[in-house]
């Protein structure tokens, strides 16, 4: 695949845990790291209360399976076998997970803790296995969320110390050390719209959550992810590849782990401050990152790079810089079209498609806004998905850019904690996201029509056009202006993904003189040799690969 190198560079991962049957050659570097989220897990049940001081009275009596498991991974990371670590992450742990903890916790921490000779390091990483599963298939209770909070902060601090020593006590696969960072934020997530809920909380859950405003904070979150980010130098390490003082990475080579926590640290900081909608901010935090790398780190691990431009794309949409957040969207889509092929005996592919879903959703309303030409692959796509809804967005359907809008934004949150006096809505982000989304989308709803009328004519008066749009000739002016304004853009080109210059984003131009409009197509004569040379290239790797 273009944006992940040569696939045949990357070692096959064959399962050689001896309680299963099946084996997997998917590529370790193709593999998705998406997880399911189960659609009760923001629900919070009485019943679980009590999970914690019941552990310590319960008799685990592990399967022999799981007692292998958890001895070969903690031999393996010891050892520092990332490949085989890898493997019984990926593949041993969410099979372990359907034949005997499906509907169940994994065993504490305390159960497994004698057969791992009471390693804490390891206990820690047992433990945030053990809270992700809790947060993705049951639902996890106020002392779940403070304990995966205690577990997470020591975690973290180990691997700033780890990353500061430049030691190899968390030599983890990359897949694993991205979901420790992505899982800690969507938990912090999770806590926020746990929290909002005021009506579902108890007196006593209300107290303690006031009482105890530091865990799950905004400002400690942020803190542990600056602080692994300061550590790893990564900015400093990027910057210098981006001016050639340093030789670039390429996706094939073995990063540090200090680098792969830093760069995983800097994407996580960009789906945050998204999520909180400083979408400057966001951008700002992975300026020393080159997005026109096609092998870059974040194709490493998919999840990675498809969060990396789910969340830049939506920050420049969100921006109003509509022809960037098209060429994003588009190429993170073509991306997953090549490589979809190998996801789909995942457990994690469901996932994958949810995204793609949305991005497609988040890339019509873009081209409804910001009309261009895009890729024919990704223009039938969208045809096929959302062609009746993108009709009525260009009929200024603002029902149908808010149904979609909901679909495809991520899950906003409110950091501040309520009280009685001072409630909080759990969807007061969102509404209050939608509302900047929709003021953008009412100040265009005469663009489409007055567009569709200049493309029609070389020059007009404008109280001509006026009578076509039955509004006064004062009203047309305002809109012409309006889409003046609107069509230039800040677009990039190279360099941090706030750079770019203002330029038209627009197929033709015009300008008004005195009472009279006038046109220019500027439409640019499309090249069809590029379209061919690409697919000459690929039936030429198609038939290399056939040969071999």
């Amino acid at each position: 695949a273009e944006y992940m190198g040569d696939l045949s560079l990357v070692p096959t991962l064959i399962m050689s845990f001896d309680n299963f049957d099946e084996e997997t050659d998917i590529p370790a570097a193709d593999l998705l790291t998406f997880r399911y989220r189960a659609a009760s897990a923001e629900v919070y049940d009485d019943e679980y209360d009590d999970a914690p001081s019941m552990v310590s009275r319960q008799d685990y009596s592990l399967p022999d399976a799981v007692r292998s498991f958890v001895t070969t991974l903690h031999r393996a990371i010891k050892d520092g076998e990332t490949f085989e670590v890898f493997n019984l992450y990926e593949n041993s742990f969410n099979k372990l997970t359907e034949k005997y903890y499906k509907t169940a916790a994994w065993p504490p921490a305390e159960a497994i803790s004698p057969l791992v000779d009471d390693d804490s390091t390891f206990v820690l990483l047992y433990k945030e296995l053990y809270f992700r599963h809790i947060y993705s298939k049951l639902q996890p209770t106020l002392r779940h969320r403070f304990d995966s909070w205690n577990n997470y902060t020591a975690l973290l601090e180990k691997m700033t110390a780890s990353v500061d020593s430049q030691g190899s006590e968390f030599d983890l696969p990359a897949q694993w050390m991205w979901d420790i960072i992505d899982e800690f934020i969507y938990q912090f997530q999770s806590f926020c719209q746990f929290k909002s809920k005021l009506k579902s909380r108890s007196e006593d859950e209300l107290a303690t959550l006031q009482e105890n405003a530091d865990v799950w904070s905004v400002g400690k979150v942020l803190h542990y992810l600056h602080q692994i980010v300061a550590k790893s130098d990564i900015q400093n390490t990027l910057e210098k590849e981006k001016q050639g003082e340093s030789a670039p990475q390429d996706a094939d080579e073995s990063p540090s782990v200090s680098k792969l926590l830093g760069y995983f640290c800097l994407v996580g900081l960009l789906r945050l401050h998204s999520l909180l909608g400083d979408y400057y901010l966001a951008l700002k935090t992975i300026e020393c990152i080159d997005l026109s790398r096609k092998q870059g780190l974040f194709t490493r691990v998919a999840a990675c790079h498809i969060t990396l431009y789910y969340y830049t794309g939506f920050a420049y949409l969100m921006m109003r810089r509509c022809s960037d957040a098209i060429k994003t969207f588009q190429n993170i889509l073509l991306y997953i079209g090549r490589t979809k092929q190998y996801y789909s005996r995942s457990y994690q592919y469901d996932q994958m498609m949810k995204k793609n879903e949305q991005m497609y959703a988040l890339l019509a309303i873009a081209v409804s806004l910001c009309p261009q030409r895009i890729d024919e692959s990704i223009h039938a796509g969208l045809r096929d998905k959302y062609g009746e809804k993108m009709l009525r967005m260009q009929r200024s359907d603002e029902a149908s850019f808010e149904e979609l809008f909901a679909f495809s934004c991520p899950k906003f949150i409110t950091t501040s904690t309520p009280t009685s006096e001072d409630p909080v809505n759990a969807n007061q982000a969102y509404k209050l996201q939608s509302k900047l989304f929709l003021r953008e989308v009412r100040q265009q709803q005469l663009l489409p029509t007055v567009r569709s009328y200049l493309k029609l004519y070389t020059s007009l008066t404008t109280a001509k056009m006026a009578q076509f749009l039955d509004i006064s000739e004062s009203e047309f002016r305002t809109q012409v202006l309006c889409m003046k304004h609107k069509m230039r853009q800040q677009v990039w080109s190279h360099g941090s993904p706030l750079d770019g210059k203002l330029a038209s984003s627009s197929d033709f131009e015009f300008y008004v003189d005195k009472d009279t409009v006038y046109v220019a197509d500027t439409k640019v004569t499309r090249h069809y040799g590029e379209f061919f040379i690409r697919h000459i290239n690929k039936f030429e790797h198609i038939i290399e690969d056939l040969s071999t």
